[in-house]
């Protein structure tokens, strides 16, 4: 497990319309870590960007609190993957 700890900072991705690997349109959330349980990570983020064909689109600020809950390890580079319906994945 990674060492999580209460501020870090972190990016939450959601992305749409894949085509071949590439998301036509994505969001990205970015924000702190404010509480750490056994198996999810509590997130209060303050930006966001919106992308169309990698081209960023808007951006504005947010303040919203989130639940990320523990998904699974990536096989490939051992990230933790923790995912909120509503926002995306976060890979710690």
């Amino acid at each position: 497990m990674t060492n999580l700890h209460t501020g870090m900072q972190v990016q939450a991705h959601d992305g749409r319309l894949s085509m071949g690997g590439i998301f036509i349109y994505e969001t990205f959330r970015s924000g702190e870590i404010i509480k750490v349980n056994g198996k999810s990570i509590r997130v209060r983020l303050d930006s966001e960007r919106r992308t169309t064909n990698g081209k960023t689109t808007s951006e504005s600020a947010t303040s919203i609190t989130a639940t990320f809950t523990f998904w699974k390890h990536r096989s490939d580079n051992g990230k933790a993957l923790y995912k909120n319906r509503n926002f995306g994945v976060i890979a710690i």
